[in-house]
């Protein structure tokens, strides 16, 4: 350490692709050249020095304070900014309840064909020295309003040959987005071999989806270790399709499957016998979550052979309204929650 430097922090000078300060100034003239205001929630995001993730980890929520939403026009300033400049250092994009719609979710498309590796025309050409280095891995895009045609747009981008640095998409609440949208979404993820955790909690789905869904599960290349589509309407016949997919996967260690409306009818009983069989044969299988749904004593017997010598499946949730023995015999917490509950107890 230099003489007179003790107790002093050297600055580090941030290039364009890792500044803040300059995404802001771009997405600020972006803004300008199509008439909008910049939207401030994202200017104290990016500005505000206290934030220790700011650039990384780029968070849009609803302004408190009033106001209208970012929407699609400030999404599209924001995307065009961090590709013009372009901007490198996020890891972490969550725009929240935020009016992007169909227009908005185009833009994060663009986004994420922007961050798919180029290879130069000329295989004996070293470029790699000018590519930009892209390290998105988080997308949430929860409550925005997004139908099929932003889920068409979203799954284009993310299939084969296009980004490779996504890991997780949740595209919870989204509506209007269902069974359609989840077609259009899986057509791209079927090719997919680089998410590992995709959520579509509250998307409208329904007995069609889980038909859409196999297509994934089914890809001898998905990485896909967490799906979560709680609180929509699969029924017995969307889980028989889903399970299929289920057979054929390697990678799945989280399934989550509350609140689908799968009852105690026969094509409800189908399903479950179908879940059943995943659970005995499924290499990685870890934590199931079929709570809130009412699959009563029936449900419950089909369930209870797969799982009672079982040491693999470490979680599984079920819905109280059954037998109480087979409640306590079929329930598992995760070692987390048990944890957690043990400490509880000890106080």
């Amino acid at each position: 350490m230099a003489k007179g430097a003790k107790g002093k922090q050297a600055t580090v000078e941030q290039g364009p692709e890792s500044d803040p300060n300059i995404l802001y100034s771009s997405y600020n003239n972006e803004c300008q050249s199509i008439g909008i205001t910049p939207y401030q929630p994202l200017k104290d995001n990016l500005i505000n020095e206290e934030n220790q993730n700011r650039g990384t980890q780029i968070i849009v929520l609803p302004n408190t304070k009033g106001g209208e939403a970012l929407g699609s026009g400030g999404c599209r300033c924001l995307v065009n900014a961090m590709i013009s400049i372009p901007f490198t250092a996020t890891k972490e994009l969550r725009i929240c309840s935020s009016s992007l719609g169909d227009a908005g979710a185009s833009s994060i498309k663009s986004l994420l064909i922007a961050t798919a590796t180029k290879r130069p025309l000329d295989p004996s050409t070293d470029s790699t020295a000018t590519q930009p280095i892209w390290q998105l891995e988080y997308i949430e895009l929860t409550d925005n309003d997004i139908s099929h045609v932003g889920a068409k747009a979203l799954g284009r981008s993310l299939c084969v040959g296009m980004n490779t640095t996504l890991n997780t998409l949740i595209l919870d609440f989204n509506r209007t987005m269902g069974s359609q949208g989840v077609a259009a979404l899986c057509k791209g993820l079927a090719t997919n071999s680089t998410l590992k955790k995709l959520s579509l909690k509250h998307c409208g789905i329904d007995e069609q989806g889980g038909q859409s869904l196999t297509d994934i599960l089914s890809f001898k290349k998905t990485a896909l270790i967490s799906l979560d589509i709680s609180c929509n309407a699969i029924g017995g016949s969307g889980l028989s399709d889903l399970c299929t997919g289920l057979l054929a996967n390697t990678s799945i260690k989280t399934l989550r499957l509350a609140d689908n409306g799968i009852n105690q009818t026969d094509d409800d009983v189908k399903g479950i016998e179908t879940l059943a069989t995943v659970l005995v044969k499924h290499p990685s299988l870890i934590a199931v979550d079929i709570n809130h749904n009412n699959i009563g004593d029936r449900g419950a017997k089909v369930l209870l052979p797969s799982l009672v010598d079982n040491k693999q499946i470490t979680e599984f949730k079920v819905d109280t309204r059954m037998n109480d023995d087979l409640f306590k015999q079929l329930f598992r917490a995760s070692a987390s929650s048990k944890k957690k509950g043990g400490k509880k107890k000890k106080k």
